[in-house]
C-alpha cells in the first residue's frame, strides 16, 4: 500500500516551512519513529520522524523548497513492488501545484546545497532575518562554515557603517509577539511571590558539583534545581497542572515542564517530559542536551512540544523579580530572580543569607489564589530543605 507522507504543525505559529534535507534516499528502508527529513519552522530547525515502517518510493520536493504544512512531500510504501499508481488521486488539493511554482522561484538546487555545507542551521536562520547576504560574510568555522559568532560580527559593522538599521519582524519574534499578545489578552493572569532562602540549596549544588566531576556526571545548576523542585511541588499541586478549555478544564497525569531558553534571536522553550521521575543528576544532563540543542537549531519537535507547565529563570542577568507571561495552553509560568546575598531574621538573629524571589503566574479561569498559595509554599520548603530533592545516580533517559 502507498502512503503520503505531509508536512506536520510541528507547533509553528506560520503555515510555511523549509524542507532542508531529505535524511532518507528513495528505495531505502526506514522504521517508524526514524527521522526522515528536516524542516526549519519559524522556531527551529527539528527532524521530522517517520510515522510507520516502509520504504521511501519517491520524494516530491526538493531541499530547499518553501512548504505549507500538511503538504505532500513524498510517498512510503510497504514494499518496493507496489505501483506508484496505487496511490490516491486529488494531490492538487494539497498543494502539489503550489510547490511547483515556489520551486521555478528558488535558486538551483546544487547552489542551496553548497549554501547550507557552508552554514549551520543558526546561521542561515540569523542571515535571514538580519537581510544579511551570505555571500558578504567571512566565514570562522574549522572547515569554512559560517557560524552564528560571524553572523553577529557582520550585523554589528554593518550597523557601525549605517548608524541605523530597519529590521522586519523575524519568524520566531512574529510568533513571539502573536503568543504573548494573545495571551495578555485573553487570558486573566494572577501572580503571587514568595522569597525563598537558597543558602542551603546553595551548599548543595555544592556537593553534587564535586559528585558530578568524581563520576562524570552532568553538574546541576540552580535551574537544574529549582525544576525539580517546581516538578515535586506540582505533583502535590495537581490543580496547577491544568489548561483552560471552553467549557471545562483538562487535568493531565504527566507533568511535563517547558524551560525558557533565550536566544540572539528570540525565545525556544523546549520540554522536559516526566519532569517528577528524574533525579538532579539526569534532570542536569536532560536541560543540558535541551539547552544545547536550542543553540544550534537541533530540537525535534517532540522536545519543542507538550508542555504541562513552565519555568523561567532569569536570575543569571542578576534580575530580582519579574512576572512572566503564560504559555497558552499551560495554566501556569515561574518566574525565577537571582539568589543574592542580603540580610535577613536567622534562628532569631541577623545573618547573610541567599535569598531568591519565585513569582508565579497563572491562568485565573483555571486556577485560585489558594493554588497559588500551596504550589509556593510546597514549592519554597523544597528548596530550603534540599535534602529531599533526591542525590541519588543519574539514570538513562530517552530522547
Amino acid at each position: 500500500m502507498i502512503y503520503e507522507i505531509v508536512i506536520p504543525a510541528l507547533g509553528a505559529t506560520g503555515g510555511d516551512v523549509v524542507l532542508e534535507e531529505w535524511l532518507v534516499k528513495p528505495g531505502q528502508f526506514v522504521k517508524s519513529g526514524s527521522a526522515l527529513f528536516m524542516v526549519t519552522t519559524d522556531k527551529a530547525t527539528v527532524e521530522v520522524e517517520a510515522f510507520r515502517d516502509g520504504f521511501l518510493r519517491e520524494t516530491l520536493v526538493s531541499p530547499g523548497a518553501i512548504v505549507s504544512v500538511q503538504t505532500v512531500v513524498g510517498r512510503m510504501s510497504d514494499t518496493l513492488e507496489e505501483p506508484l499508481s496505487s496511490i490516491s488521486a486529488g494531490l492538487e488539493a494539497v498543494g502539489i501545484e503550489k510547490l511547483v511554482e515556489q520551486k521555478e522561484k528558488l535558486p538551483e538546487t546544487s547552489d542551496l546545497r553548497t549554501r547550507r555545507k557552508l552554514s549551520s542551521p543558526l546561521a542561515r536562520r540569523m542571515a535571514a532575518e538580519l537581510g544579511l547576504d551570505l555571500a558578504t560574510v567571512k566565514a570562522s568555522g574549522s572547515q569554512g562554515q559560517i557560524l552564528k559568532r560571524d553572523i553577529v560580527r557582520t550585523a554589528g559593522q554593518t550597523r557601525a557603517e549605517i548608524g541605523l538599521r530597519r529590521v522586519p519582524l523575524s519568524p520566531m519574534r512574529r510568533a513571539i509577539a502573536e503568543l504573548t499578545q494573545r495571551s495578555n489578552a485573553e487570558v486573566p493572569h494572577f501572580q503571587g511571590s514568595v522569597v525563598i532562602d537558597m543558602t542551603e540549596a546553595r551548599a548543595m549544588l555544592k556537593q553534587a558539583a564535586g559528585m558530578a566531576a568524581k563520576n562524570s556526571w552532568a553538574a546541576p545548576t540552580i535551574t537544574d534545581l529549582v525544576l525539580r523542585a517546581a516538578a515535586l511541588a506540582l505533583r502535590q499541586t495537581p490543580a496547577l497542572n491544568v489548561s483552560f478549555r471552553g467549557e471545562e478544564i483538562l487535568y493531565y497525569d504527566d507533568i511535563h515542564i517547558g524551560l525558557v531558553i533565550g536566544l540572539a534571536e528570540g525565545l525556544l522553550v523546549p520540554v522536559v517530559r516526566h519532569a517528577d521521575r528524574l533525579n538532579l543528576f539526569t534532570l542536569a544532563a536532560a536541560t543540558r542536551r535541551l539547552r544545547k540543542g536550542a543553540e544550534t537549531g537541533q530540537l525535534s519537535s517532540l522536545q519543542l512540544s507538550g508542555a504541562t507547565f513552565t519555568v523561567s529563570n532569569l536570575g543569571m542577568y542578576g534580575l530580582d523579580s519579574f512576572s512572566a507571561v503564560i504559555n497558552p495552553p499551560e495554566a501556569g509560568i515561574l518566574a525565577l530572580g537571582a539568589a543574592k546575598e542580603q540580610p535577613a531574621a536567622w534562628q532569631g538573629n541577623l545573618a547573610l543569607r541567599w535569598l531568591m524571589t519565585a513569582t508565579l503566574a497563572v491562568d485565573h479561569r483555571a486556577v485560585d489564589g489558594i493554588t497559588v498559595a500551596k504550589f509556593l509554599e510546597e514549592f519554597r520548603q523544597l528548596l530550603e530543605n534540599p535534602l529531599v530533592l533526591s542525590l541519588e545516580p543519574p539514570k538513562e533517559i530517552s530522547e
